[in-house]
This record gives C-alpha cells, sequence and structure tokens, in this order.
C-alpha cells in the first residue's frame, strides 16, 4: 500500500490554489485574526452562493459533480484546512501545539475521494498529543474543539465529527486501544487506523507521532480495508451486517425527526424473504414502503474500491477486468446517481440541521421526487437507469413497461381472500381496492404505483451490488492477506 502522506491541500479547480496563495501571502504579511475570520465568512457566503443550489431543478446528473460537488470540496477543505492552521492553532498553548498531531479523514479530506462532497458531509478531525502532554492541557484541548465545532457550525453551517472514541486523544491511548484485550474494541481501533492509515490529510504534523500511531497497522494486511468499509466491524453499521440482519439500520425520519429502526431495508436477508413471499402471489406485486441505504450500500462499496486504487491495487486486483468492466462501471454510476439523490434530498427537505438525514432513500422520497411537476428528474433518473451499464436488459424492458402501465392507470387483478388483503396492507402497504364480496376469495385490484417502481429499481441495484461483493471483490481479498 502506497504511503504518500498529504499535507498541502490539493483543489480540484486551480482557481482555489490561486486563493491559497494569495491566503499565504496574506499570512505571511501578518493579517490579524479578525480580519482572516472576516475574510473567512465573506469568501464561504460567496462561495456557496455559486455552487449550493437553491431549487430541484438547478441539480442536474450532468452538472453534479462539476459545479456542485467538487466545487464545494474546494470550499469545504479550503476553509477547515485555514481556519484550523491560522485560527485555531494559534490559541492553543505552545506546549499542545508542538506536540500534537491533527489530521482529516472521509469525503472532503481522504486523498482517494475525487466526486466531491454532499452538502451535509461532515468533516472527520482527529487530534493526537503526545504522551508528555498533561490531563489539563488534554482537557483544554478537548474543549477547544468542542467549541471549534460549535463555531463551524454556527458560521459555515460544516458538522465537524467530535467522536470520544476517535477524536481527542493521546499516543498511548491509541496504543492501548490496538491492544485492548476486548475484541471489539480492539478491532475498532484496528479497522479505523488502518483504513485511514494511508489516505488522511495531515492539518497540523508532528511525524514522529504520525510514525509512533500507524507503525503499529501499516504492516497489517490491506484486507481489513473491506472489513473497515463493507465488513464486519463490530461496532459499525455496514453492507455485510445490515445484510445478514446482524445489526439493524437507524435512520432519521423526516416526519418526526426523530431516530426509527427499518424493517423493510431492500437487501436484508428478512425482509427479502418477505419480498419473495410477495413476488410468489404475483410477480409485478412490489412492496409500496421501503428503505434503501446509500450511505451503508453504493457509497461505501465505491468508496472501498476507489480507496483500493489509490493504495496502488489496479481494477483487476480487485475483481473487475479494468476500466471498462460493465460491474465497475455500473457501480461508477450507481454512486452518481447516490450523490444526485442525496444532493436533491438536502434541498427537497430544506430543513438540513444536525437531525437531518440524507443517507437513505424510501418510498416517500421517492415519490415525492417523482411528483415534482418542474425539473428533470424523470429523465436524469432514467438517463442513469437505462443506460448501457445500470440495469440488465430484461430489467430495462420491465422498468419501461412499469412507468407505461402508471401512465396508462392500469391495475393488477389479483384474488385473495380478506385475511391475505389485511396481511399486505399491514405488511408492505399496499392500496389493494375490492371488485366484490363474498366468503373465500375474492376480485381485488392493485394500482401501479412509483413506490413500486422505486422497489424494483433499487432492489435490481441490491442485488447486482451483492453479486459484486460476493463475486469480485470477496474472492480478490485472498491475495491481500
Amino acid at each position: 500500500m502506497s504511503s504518500t502522506v498529504i499535507s498541502e491541500p490539493r483543489y480540484n479547480d486551480k482557481s482555489f490554489q490561486t486563493f491559497q496563495d494569495q491566503l499565504d501571502a496574506a499570512i505571511e504579511r501578518g493579517i490579524s485574526p479578525t480580519k482572516l475570520e472576516t475574510f473567512f465568512v465573506g469568501f464561504y457566503t460567496e462561495q456557496s452562493k455559486v455552487i449550493n443550489p437553491n431549487e430541484i431543478q438547478d441539480v442536474s446528473m450532468g452538472t453534479l459533480e462539476r459545479k456542485i460537488l467538487r466545487p464545494r470540496q474546494d470550499l469545504y477543505l479550503f476553509v477547515l484546512y485555514n481556519w484550523l492552521k491560522f485560527i485555531f492553532l494559534p490559541t492553543l498553548d505552545r506546549t499542545i501545539i508542538e506536540n500534537l498531531l491533527i489530521f482529516g479523514v472521509g469525503r472532503i479530506f481522504s486523498s482517494y475521494s475525487n466526486v466531491g462532497v454532499q452538502y451535509c458531509t461532515d468533516a472527520d478531525l482527529n487530534f493526537v498529543a503526545m504522551d508528555s502532554v498533561s490531563k489539563a492541557d488534554i482537557t483544554a484541548l478537548a474543549s477547544a474543539v468542542k467549541k471549534l465545532k460549535q463555531r463551524i457550525w454556527d458560521l459555515f453551517c460544516i458538522i465537524v465529527e467530535v467522536d470520544a472514541s476517535f477524536t481527542v486523544l493521546r499516543a498511548q491511548e491509541i496504543k492501548e486501544r490496538l491492544m485492548h484485550s476486548n475484541r471489539e474494541a480492539r478491532m475498532a481501533a484496528t479497522l479505523f487506523y488502518k483504513g485511514n492509515a494511508d489516505s488522511l490529510f495531515v492539518i497540523h504534523d508532528n511525524p514522529e507521532l504520525r510514525e509512533d500511531i500507524f507503525k503499529q497497522v501499516r504492516q497489517l494486511p490491506d484486507s481489513l480495508l473491506f472489513d473497515n468499509f463493507l465488513g464486519y466491524n463490530p461496532v459499525k453499521t455496514t453492507f455485510a451486517r445490515l445484510r445478514d440482519d446482524n445489526v439493524k439500520l437507524s435512520i432519521i425520519s423526516d416526519s418526526t425527526q426523530q431516530k426509527e429502526t427499518v424493517d423493510a431495508l431492500i437487501g436484508t436477508k428478512m425482509f427479502s424473504h418477505k419480498c419473495r413471499q410477495l413476488a410468489g402471489i404475483h410477480p409485478e406485486l412490489y412492496p409500496q414502503k421501503w428503505c434503501f441505504s446509500m450511505k451503508y450500500t453504493v457509497n461505501r462499496i465505491y468508496d472501498y474500491v476507489s480507496a483500493m486504487h489509490h493504495a496502488g491495487y489496479s481494477l483487476k486486483d480487485l475483481g473487475f477486468s479494468g476500466d471498462e468492466d460493465p460491474d465497475y462501471r455500473f457501480v461508477c454510476q450507481a454512486h452518481r446517481l447516490m450523490l444526485f439523490l442525496q444532493e436533491l434530498i438536502h434541498i427537497r427537505l430544506d430543513t438540513y440541521n444536525y437531525l437531518s438525514d440524507y443517507s437513505y432513500i424510501n418510498a416517500d422520497r421517492f415519490i415525492n421526487f417523482m411528483g415534482i411537476p418542474k425539473g428533470s428528474f424523470r429523465s436524469d433518473f432514467d438517463e442513469i437507469v437505462l443506460s448501457p451499464n445500470f440495469l440488465h436488459a430484461s430489467e430495462r424492458k420491465h422498468y419501461l413497461a412499469l412507468k407505461q402501465y402508471i401512465h396508462d392507470k392500469e391495475l393488477l387483478n389479483l384474488s385473495m381472500n380478506e385475511e391475505q388483503v389485511i396481511e399486505l396492507r399491514k405488511q408492505f402497504g399496499l392500496e389493494i381496492h375490492h371488485l366484490g364480496n363474498g366468503s373465500g376469495k375474492n376480485p381485488v385490484t392493485v394500482p401501479y404505483t412509483w413506490g413500486g417502481v422505486g422497489f424494483f429499481v433499487f432492489n435490481a441495484v441490491e442485488n447486482r451490488l451483492s453479486a459484486i461483493v460476493d463475486e469480485k471483490l470477496v474472492p480478490s481479498l485472498k491475495m491481500m492477506r
């Protein structure tokens, strides 16, 4: 695995490098912290007006990365890096500064992230101190980080992730966690530091401290990155654990703004079994209540492939035939679709705060998008779904047929008894209309809906992703152990 240390911002747009050079020159001339803060707020405000769309119709698949996601990554990186370096650090005691390592991970900072960031992307920052730093100074640092989090939110609406497990620690604490007697604690720490060892962005370096921490995980097999992103990390929600029903997906409900667990999650064994029973009644009978985790399926699979590719593994090493492999193209296209949907969710909800959740798409959200009178959502969705590398030929044909059924207001005719009707309504939210009454089985109708179309598409996505993971990504792990 490569081990190049990145400690200078790498911007997508060359103009941001110009801004960086101009700022560096102003710092050398002695610009005051007050003027710096005023500059950052004004700069962020002006850039945001250009980057952040206010209406659904301002977002299209064709311009999403170029006009929104990559410029936003540049803006976030520019503000966070320079705020930490030139405003936050000078407020700390010199003893702390000289014995401190600050690095960033995640979509804003990681070296493998090349498609930009969503509006709701948080900043994953880590502050590691030498063991010689006193307890009082660690407490002061932790307090300063909490204030930093609030300040960045107040001024820029960027969430700085503050996780007690990783955010502010001494080097010895990290070593103890990497050697912890509890397997789950040990594995969580190992996967975190191994998973980020060669993709982190160093904001304030301490080479001795950095080497002391990461040397303990650098020689571990790179196959651990699979567990970090997708596998059986015992303390995280992951693709594999969700699929096997080892954990429940928690989401923030749009209607209640409260945490809820999802039962009708596409791809889980339990829900898939129920859906097969539904298909046994009729192959075109789809649940109208469902949820698809964009974050823990498509996004994480794409991130894993990108991280491994960045680490020096070829696509062939990961099980693909190359850049034109249909499955690899599918992963890239699916990721673009998820980013598109996540951007639209933010705009459509217009309630972004600490509780908003852009990580999933469900039936209600999908129906909402399909019902938008203006904008290009349906054509953009078709562009991806009907592309050569997305659905299989038979699935594309069926998708078009389902759309036509909805246009023609066609109904699915069935025959079932009242108990079956009640159960299907309860389990799957189906809208069932009786055509007659009597004992035994009676004729009923079920309308074709956008909710059913959404389930068909995202279920197809999940099935193909599972096949890619099981048939390509997992077998390729053998060479990394």
